[in-house]
């Protein structure tokens, strides 16, 4: 027999305010104060007051290697205080992992992998990389600001979106798709159900004072939608139907652990944001702004530093001719998968942390369907599908152009290994999600038209996604300036899978610059 934790709640056992906010958690309904008070711990932090620079140096040449989003800010800024500076990217566009594909993109998967064309429709698209800007990235937002690029809200989630168990052993919810706005509804209503009983019969010994009870109750019944004659919980209308769901199916189905007082991801439900026309009109912008200083097709060969210069190295690769820049400084914002590649001669304690650096090795599909299915027939305006168990990670609705006749599906957003799909050709990877995601859209196969897959472990000048976060130690140390070359890449701040963290890189590594310079 397997042995059952307790039921507190059932058991009637004395309560505190505190453990009967903690009640709801347990029922794995929204935990109210909790989530509230750790939902910042997985997000770290904005990148904080931006430096305030002054002073000018047109004598004072910076070569910065990689022209992604943390390689412009600090050739944006550094411009800003005169500095000669010019950027090497050894691929044909600015933006690195920032990229948003559109029809004619195209790329080669290294290791003799195959070759991909987009095909997707004029004006369609899909962030393969950063997608989403939460509400507290002010560095990021008052870049956009400045460089004026219009924003509009991503919808992080939604109550209409569908939760999707697989496993048989998750009980009567396996293998059915269910609402949201279902699960939100029926956990909170049958656990204030039960709250709302027990209080009402004094059976919780708890130093709640008689007023206390009383709105205590209130608030139970008008948020758990109950009856406030007998306290027991009716689905509303806008549930969608009046079947209700057991809460013992409800609890065993695992649904409840997608139900939070604040989406975790994000930091809570302020908004989120996206760019109008996609994530790299970013980079575009900056690189707009920064002008001719920009190198495309140039990849680094050898880096080398002494006493009062640093010399790159690097091939046309188009020509294959190679060519060598001269500066006093170098900012590498290459990421560390490529960096650790290189032949450059940093300091024992950098290179060991540069080689000790780990990638994430996320994937990403986008899917042109035909016709909007999911807003026509599903009432679906943005959000995701909740399906771990359907190993295709993310499932992302659009959050743009809504109303219109065709759109692109984030099909897929997980780590590439899941299911063996790096090792299989495009287009068994192309049929594992429109089989999967079949499962809660049989739309799909029909209304599929073409997809693109970037899985970055494969992306040449990448050979992964963003960068693992450093611990403490190794954060320190590749925040120092070594010798004469400064790491400014995402991967060295604590943020690396977010846009902040490229912008608090380039800002500590442009005021550490600027003062060693004002210094002499």
């Amino acid at each position: 027999m397997k042995n059952h934790k307790p039921n507190r709640i059932a058991s009637f056992s004395p309560m505190t305010r505190r453990q009967v906010l903690q009640g709801f958690g347990m029922l794995g309904t929204s935990s109210l104060m909790m989530g509230a008070m750790s939902a910042w711990d997985l997000m770290g932090e904005p990148a904080g007051p931006k430096p305030i620079l002054q002073g000018t140096h047109p004598d004072t040449k910076v070569i910065i290697l990689g022209a992604g989003l943390s390689g412009l800010i600090i050739a944006y800024e550094l411009g800003k205080l005169g500095y000669d500076c010019r950027i090497l990217e050894a691929r044909n566009q600015v933006g690195g992992l920032t990229w948003t594909v559109r029809g004619g993109d195209s790329h080669t998967e290294l290791g003799g992998g195959e070759h991909q064309v987009c095909k997707y429709d004029q004006d369609l698209y899909f962030n393969a990389g950063a997608w989403r800007i939460p509400n507290a990235d002010k560095g990021i937002i008052d870049y956009c600001a400045e460089l004026g690029i219009s924003l509009e809200l991503f919808v992080n989630s939604s109550d209409a979106n569908y939760l999707y168990q697989e496993d048989p052993s998750k009980g009567q919810l396996a293998k059915k798709k269910v609402r949201l706005r279902e699960i939100k509804a029926d956990l909170w209503g049958s656990t204030n159900e039960l709250l709302a009983k027990a209080l009402d019969q004094g059976q919780i010994d708890a130093p709640l004072s008689e007023e206390d009870n009383e709105l205590l109750i209130e608030f139970l019944v008008n948020s758990g939608y109950l009856d406030s004659a007998d306290y027991v919980y009716r689905p509303p209308a806008i549930r969608g139907s009046q079947e209700r769901y057991d809460l013992a199916a409800l609890l065993q189905s695992g649904f409840g652990n997608s139900v939070r007082s604040l989406v975790r991801v994000t930091g809570g439900p302020d908004p989120v944001f996206q760019p109008i026309g996609g994530m790299q009109k970013i980079c575009f912008a900056f690189a707009e702004a920064i002008g001719d200083s920009i190198i495309l097709g140039s990849e680094v060969q050898k880096i080398t530093q002494t006493d009062d210069a640093v010399r790159v190295v690097y091939k046309d690769t188009e020509t294959g001719q190679e060519y060598e820049e001269t500066a006093d400084y170098c900012a590498c914002c290459l990421p560390m998968s490529i960096l650790k590649k290189i032949n450059i001669n940093l300091s024992p304690e950098m290179a060991t942390v540069v080689a000790n650096s780990e990638h994430s090795s996320s994937a990403k599909m986008g899917l042109q369907m035909k016709r909007r299915f999911w807003e026509e027939d599903d009432g679906i305006f943005g959000g995701h599908i909740f399906g771990r168990s359907l190993q295709i990670g993310e499932f992302s609705y659009p959050s743009n152009d809504y109303f219109t006749k065709k759109g692109i599906l984030l099909g897929f957003y997980a780590d590439g290994t899941i299911a063996d799909l790096e090792n299989r050709p495009i287009q068994e990877r192309i049929d594992h999600v429109l089989q999967q995601a079949s499962k809660v859209h049989p739309q799909m196969r029909e209304e599929f038209e073409s997809a693109y897959c970037v899985w970055w472990d494969k992306i040449k000048y990448s050979e992964g996604a963003y960068s693992r976060r450093p611990d403490d130690e190794a954060l320190a140390q590749l925040s120092k300036a070594d010798g004469r070359i400064y790491l400014g890449s995402a991967g060295a701040s604590k943020r690396p899978a977010w846009l902040e963290g490229a912008v608090a890189s380039a800002w500590r590594t442009v005021e550490s610059i600027h003062k060693r310079v004002e210094q002499g």
